[in-house]
Order: C-alpha cells, then sequence, then structure tokens
C-alpha cells in the first residue's frame, strides 16, 4: 500500500489539475469574446432605396406658332414666376384663357428651342426660357395657343426699336416635360 505522503501527492497533483482544467476551460470560453458583439444570425432588414428615380421626359413640338417681342419698365412688376426678368426670357398663354397667369401652358423654368434660332438685340437665341404669362384671355392669340412674346429687355429707345424691327414671326419650337 501507499504511504500516506504519497496519497497526498497524488491527491494534490488530481485537485491542482482539475483546477487547471477549469481555469483554462473558463478562460477559452470568456477570452474569446470580442469588444464588439458579433452579429446574430436575424434576416436582414431591407432599407428603403433613396437612390434618384430614373425621370422620363415627353419632347413636345408647336409648328408655325407665332412669336412677338417685348419690353418692360425697370420698376415693373414681377413676371409670373415670381423672378426677375431677363433677356431670353419668354411669356406664354396660361394654361387656359382667362385662368390663372402663374399657371403657365408650358411649366416656368422650361427651356424651349425655336427653329431657327432667334435673334434679340444682336444676339442669336438657341434656347428660350419660360418666366411670364401674357395675353392672358387669349384675344390676341386665341387661334394659335402656344404663341409666346420674347423679353427684349428694360422699355429704353434701342430694345423698343429692335422690338418693333422683331414685330411677329412665326416659329417651330419644341421643349421637354418630365412624365408624371
Amino acid at each position: 500500500m501507499l504511504d500516506n505522503n504519497k496519497k497526498m501527492l497524488i491527491i494534490t497533483a488530481i485537485l491542482i489539475f482539475i483546477i487547471m482544467t477549469i481555469i483554462i476551460g473558463y478562460a477559452n470560453i470568456n477570452g474569446n469574446k470580442s469588444s464588439s458583439p458579433k452579429p446574430q444570425n436575424k434576416t436582414p432588414i431591407h432599407q428603403k432605396d433613396n437612390s434618384p428615380a430614373e425621370k422620363w421626359y415627353v419632347q413636345f413640338t408647336a409648328k408655325q406658332q407665332p412669336t412677338t417681342a417685348y419690353t418692360e419698365e425697370i420698376n415693373a412688376p414681377r413676371p409670373a414666376n415670381g423672378q426677375h426678368y431677363f433677356t431670353g426670357g419668354i411669356a406664354v398663354h396660361p394654361r387656359y384663357p382667362g385662368y390663372d397667369p402663374r399657371v403657365p401652358i408650358i411649366p416656368f423654368g422650361t427651356v424651349v428651342y425655336p427653329s431657327p434660332p432667334l435673334e434679340i438685340n444682336g444676339n442669336k437665341y438657341h434656347s428660350l426660357v419660360v418666366m411670364d404669362t401674357g395675353d392672358i384671355n387669349y384675344g390676341l392669340w386665341g387661334d394659335h395657343p402656344y404663341w409666346f412674346d420674347v423679353y427684349f429687355g428694360n422699355t429704353e429707345y434701342f430694345n423698343i426699336k429692335n422690338a418693333q424691327k422683331y414685330g411677329a414671326k412665326k416659329h417651330d419650337y419644341y421643349w421637354y416635360e418630365e412624365w408624371k
């Protein structure tokens, strides 16, 4: 038989082995945890796509519509779009005769492409921008809903002469509007 000292030594060794196994096991379980939690296996939430949607545009064409020219006093009220007058701006009919002049037949800010280009005060314009409404009741150009009036500048001698010289001319033109 083993003497008592050897029994105590074996028991102590077994206890140390058991304690070391428990400590190492605990360290492996808790020591591998990173500071950021691991993502859980859950179904991902689908976020709304906020990328800009593709826009579609429609090209409209007006054929042989009369165009005229106008000037405005420096202190005149602003055009129907609420902005300032500028050379290359045009006035168009309201959407309906006698209707609200703030609702034009061609939307404010729309770029119109005349063919051939227009000459305004000696400069050729290949594009014009809708900024105003005119002939509100379609009294002058009722048979031509897509008539437009070209702004020739402030009311001063040379602008008036150039606008009078321009007179009334028929033009073809086109523009684009967003498909809604």
